[in-house]
């Protein structure tokens, strides 16, 4: 399958050290304001920000603090929570494997019990550009259908889809064509309270940045493709405009979007199993994490059996999380490709792993069942009700 040769072919970038990648991190202390965090952002064009409490690295990042209220009062705590950090000997694999878990872009870098830099989604985005890549092409990494906004539509509509959806890019429609991306760093600008105004100046009601339309905010110079361009013209127009996304677009209607995200999944880790299996988003500290694979691997044994037009499943795995609360749900998607159908894609939400995995695991048993019965009337197939193999 095109994954597996992916897989492959990425297998030198997965394994280098970070060692050669590192820069410089954005510290902040607890106790300092939102305000004064958000200025720290802006000077650094940073998107994350850490604290090392001596035991666990603290972060927060840009899309979190669009939550924020009163920020120039609010210590920036609140706002803090836990992820996990890396030394710099560690690999590209393991960065990619955390940015795309946490829906970061740095990955903080401790030594001697400070933080000492971080590795950027950006930095490892350009080592996987001096690889020839050319035969990898949009339609194999993009979110299809992405939301989108109409540029009558307030800031503060804005806001809230980013913050319930956890996405940073919003293309703007202004009469049936996209004309620029909004993203969260200009709806973070939006927050900050402008100077008070004197009294003589003072009339009528003063309106809120986030209630006036979106009418031209947001970037213009995002780059656009098509599905079949390759992904190192896809990186090389992104580092060039600075862009943190592009749209793929064909006949000059949006079919999806690439965002840095996208293109690191191609370097998460891969589980040794029968049937290719991938997994996005796999949290380092989730007990129980060789078990909980194994079962899934059982299930794609069981189903395979019956089924043998499997050729790869790929699990991504996203955790809600709220603000300084380790706690969140889980959201779980698998996809399962076949050879000659659609792909099979399953969902599954809950505050349990294990559980999440299982209800995917019955899903997919009752559907491929079902696609058996449809597909093989004379029954020739093994019914993968009756196979002994262990379920969850």
């Amino acid at each position: 399958m095109i994954t597996d040769t992916i897989y492959e072919h990425l297998r030198d970038i997965q394994t280098t050290k970070v060692d050669s990648l590192i820069s410089d991190a954005t510290i902040i202390d607890p106790s300092d304001t939102v305000s004064s965090v958000i200025n720290k952002i802006a000077k650094d064009n940073a998107y994350d920000v850490f604290y090392f409490d001596g035991k666990s690295t603290l972060s927060t990042n840009i899309r979190a603090l669009l939550n924020a209220k009163n920020i120039t009062k609010m210590a920036i705590g609140s706002f803090l929570y836990p992820i996990p950090h890396i030394s710099s000997i560690d690999s590209i694999q393991k960065a990619a494997d955390i940015l795309t878990h946490y829906r970061i872009r740095e990955v903080p870098i401790v030594q001697k019990n400070q933080i000492i830099g971080v590795v950027t989604a950006k930095q490892i985005l350009k080592t996987l550009s001096t690889k020839d890549n050319k035969w990898i092409k949009a339609n194999l990494i993009y979110t299809k259908n992405p939301i989108t906004i109409s540029s009558e539509e307030l800031l503060g509509t804005a806001k809230r889809i980013m913050i319930s959806k956890r996405i940073d890019h919003l293309p703007v429609v202004n009469q049936g064509k996209i004309k620029q991306v909004l993203t969260s760093t200009h709806i973070l600008k939006c927050i900050i309270p402008q100077e008070r105004q004197g009294k003589k100046s003072f009339k009528g009601k003063t309106t809120h940045k986030l209630e006036f339309k979106i009418g031209n905010i947001g970037n213009t110079r995002i780059p656009q493709c098509t599905p079949n361009d390759n992904i190192n013209k896809i990186i090389t127009s992104m580092l060039k405009t600075e862009a943190t996304c592009c749209l793929v677009s064909l006949w000059e209607n949006l079919q999806g979007i690439i965002t840095y995200r996208d293109i690191l999944e191609l370097l998460v880790s891969k589980l040794e199993t029968p049937i290719p299996l991938y997994i996005v988003g796999m949290p380092e500290d989730q007990k129980n994490i060789k078990l909980i694979s194994k079962k899934f691997d059982n299930t794609l044994k069981k189903v395979q059996k019956a089924y043998s037009e499997i050729h790869e499943a790929r699990v991504s795995i996203k955790q809600h999380r709220n603000r300084d609360k380790k706690e969140g749900k889980y959201e779980v998607t698998t996809i399962v490709t076949t050879s000659h159908h659609a792909p099979l894609v399953f969902s599954s939400v809950g505050f349990d792993l294990s559980e999440a995995l299982e209800d995917l695991s019955q899903k997919l048993l009752r559907a491929l069942s079902k696609n058996t019965k449809r597909y093989d009337n004379k029954r020739s197939r093994k019914s993968i009700r009756k196979m002994r193999l262990p379920m969850f």
